[in-house]
C-alpha cells in the first residue's frame, strides 16, 4: 500500500514567534546557566574563606574545656565542611568555565547540538550540586561552632573536705590557711570550714559528683 505525504497547516506569525523564542532560549539557557554557577561560585569562594577564617581565629582554645568526644565531634564537622565547601566551589567552577576538552572539528551539526544539551545538563546538576554542598558546609560549620560553645565540657577538679562531724563537702577550693579552708560548693554557695575540724582535705580529679 503507497503511503501519500501531505503538507500540514500553514503556519501562523504567532507560531513562527513561538519557534524562535524556544530556540533563542534554547542557545541561551548554556550562558545563563554559567552565569548563575559564575555567582555561586564566588559565594561558595567566600564560604571557603570563611571556614579557613574560623578555623584559624578559633584555634585549639575554644575546645580546651571540651571533652574529648566533643572536640573529635568538632574537628570532623570542621574537616567536612571544609572539604564540602571546596567540592561546591570545584562544581561551580566546572559548571560556570566547564572542562579543557578536544573540539570536534569534523563534528555533523546534530552532534554538535547534542553535545551542546549535554554540556547544559551536566552544568545544570553541577550547579545543583554546588549549592546542595555550599549549604551542608555552612550547616556543618554551625554545628561544630555551637558545639565549641555549648558542648559537653570535662568536668573542673574539685575539693572535698570531711569534718570531724562526719560532714563531708565537695567543691571549688577557693583558699586554705592555717585557721579556714575556704570552699564553694554547688556553683555560688562558699562555706568557710575551721581547720581544726577538718579530718581530710583532698583534691578530687574528676571534679565533685553531680547530686
Amino acid at each position: 500500500m503507497a503511503i501519500r505525504v501531505t503538507a500540514g497547516p500553514a503556519s501562523t506569525p504567532a507560531g513562527r514567534r513561538r519557534a524562535e523564542e524556544a530556540r533563542r532560549l534554547l542557545d541561551e539557557e548554556l550562558s545563563r546557566v554559567r552565569q548563575q554557577a559564575e555567582s555561586w561560585r564566588n559565594g561558595l569562594a567566600a564560604l571557603l574563606a570563611l571556614l579557613t577564617t574560623v578555623g584559624v581565629v578559633k584555634g585549639p582554645d575554644s575546645i580546651q574545656g571540651l571533652t574529648a568526644g566533643t572536640r573529635r565531634t568538632v574537628g570532623i564537622l570542621l574537616l567536612g565542611g571544609l572539604a564540602l565547601a571546596a567540592l561546591g566551589a570545584f562544581l561551580a567552577m566546572r559548571a560556570a568555565f566547564g572542562m579543557p576538552r578536544r573540539r570536534l572539528a569534523e563534528a555533523s551539526l546534530e552532534e554538535l547540538l547534542v553535545r551542546q544539551r549535554t554540556v547544559t545538563r551536566r552544568a545544570v546538576t553541577d550547579l545543583r550540586r554546588a549549592i546542595v554542598a555550599g549549604f551542608t558546609a555552612l550547616a556543618a560549620v554551625t554545628a561544630a561552632v555551637g558545639l565549641t560553645w555549648y558542648g559537653e565540657r570535662v568536668a573542673a577538679p574539685g575539693f572535698r573536705v570531711v569534718e570531724t562531724s562526719g560532714t563531708a563537702r565537695c567543691g571549688e577550693l577557693l583558699s586554705m590557711d592555717e585557721k579556714f579552708v575556704r570552699i564553694r560548693v554547688s556553683g555560688a554557695e562558699e562555706r568557710r570550714i575551721q581547720l581544726s575540724r577538718v579530718v581530710s582535705a583532698k583534691p578530687v580529679p574528676g571534679g565533685c559528683p553531680k547530686r
